[in-house]
């Protein structure tokens, strides 16, 4: 089970940055914009729960930001939080 504490569980990506995570019994997620695209179940009261075209979406992941206190922007991009920021400038050509 250690893969499940060292990588989200909705988006792969490595959590090198762990103040942002959030545990949810045995899965842990990078931050809470994860979290809640990954346990985000039904409509409930909001018949487009799932689906806002205009949300703000991570650049590497691109899971809807919901919670903008752990993003984090690098130029014109936006990302969920310091470990999807790290993951794609990792992955970016010249790296």
């Amino acid at each position: 089970m250690a893969r499940a504490a060292t990588t989200c569980a909705n988006c792969g990506v490595p959590i090198v940055d762990p103040t942002t995570q959030k545990v949810h019994g045995e899965l842990t997620y990078c931050c809470a914009n994860c979290s809640e695209a990954m346990e985000q179940q039904g409509s409930g009261s909001d018949p487009h729960a799932m689906d806002h075209p205009g949300d703000l979406r991570c650049a590497h992941c691109r899971v809807a930001i919901v919670d903008e206190s752990t993003m984090e922007a690098r130029g014109d991009q936006a990302f969920c939080c310091h470990n999807c920021a790290v993951a794609m400038t990792a992955s970016a050509p010249g790296r």
